[in-house]
């Protein structure tokens, strides 16, 4: 199983309103993220438009569990059979379907918090991704690995080719990626802020050098490293934590090794 993964795998975005949805296409087809409930036509389209039916994705990984990037995941899981993949810290959320209040990071987030939704169809996820989990049984020569600050249970997708699908951990441009949409800046929000140049730090040194995020353009790491850890005070947090982390994901567990190189 693991030799059919190891063909070329593609990164596809799928632009919806208000956020980015990915498709990685290797052996099989993997959604990350999914959209709000009220983009579904949208994402259906969106698909559609890359010839991909929702029955065939192998599994959905959800970045975190906010209504604005798995709004669609109930209806994924329940219509189509889709598994459905989230971190354990944000599992709860998830099977809830409401939203955590978050820290603001800036004077627009009273704004984005008012015009948001708060609330999603709930579902039970059928996957729990922990520290770092390779997709290889799901068709995909890709490793999820926990990057918290957004959400404490946020994580990214890192690919052979050095791009990471990063959810909110930041965001490209401003009015939604509107303008400067390849500029890095803070997300609105965040759960636990001073995790998110640490977790940028392991990404770095994972050798992630193109950064999806959901909102806004590709970003390249050295602009984002060059932004994002001098705003959050990044040289006093991110450095040991992200070398430790490193090393746990160099350590074989349960028979695979999860190193990235």
């Amino acid at each position: 199983a693991k030799a059919e993964v190891m063909v070329m795998l593609h990164v596809v975005r799928l632009a919806l309103p208000g956020s980015n949805a990915f498709l990685l296409r290797g052996a099989r087809t993997v959604l990350v993220d999914c959209g709000a409930g009220d983009q579904r036509g949208r994402l259906v389209e969106a698909l559609a438009e890359v010839g991909v039916a929702p029955h065939t994705l192998s599994l959905l990984v959800l970045t975190h569990a906010h209504a604005g990037t798995a709004g669609n995941a109930a209806w994924l899981h329940h219509e189509h059979g889709v598994p459905v993949a989230v971190h354990a810290a944000d599992a709860p959320i998830l099977a809830a379907g409401i939203d955590r209040v978050h820290r603001p990071t800036s004077p627009t987030a009273a704004l984005v918090a008012w015009l948001g939704a708060h609330r999603f169809e709930p579902v039970v996820p059928t996957v729990i991704l922990g520290h770092a989990t390779p997709l290889w049984r799901h068709g995909i020569g890709a490793t999820v690995v926990h990057t918290p600050g957004h959400t404490i249970g946020s994580v990214s997708v890192i690919c052979p080719s050095g791009e990471a699908l990063v959810g909110d951990l930041v965001m490209g441009g401003w009015f939604g990626g509107r303008m400067w949409p390849t500029h890095p800046v803070r997300h609105y929000f965040a759960e636990c802020p001073d995790r998110v140049p640490r977790s940028l730090a392991l990404l770095e040194r994972l050798g992630v050098h193109r950064v999806h995020p959901a909102i806004g353009g590709e970003l390249a790491m050295a602009e984002v490293r060059a932004h994002i850890p001098v705003t959050l005070g990044h040289e006093a947090l991110g450095i040991a934590p992200a070398r430790l982390r490193e090393r746990r994901l160099a350590t074989p567990t349960h028979g695979h090794d999860l190193r990235l190189t």
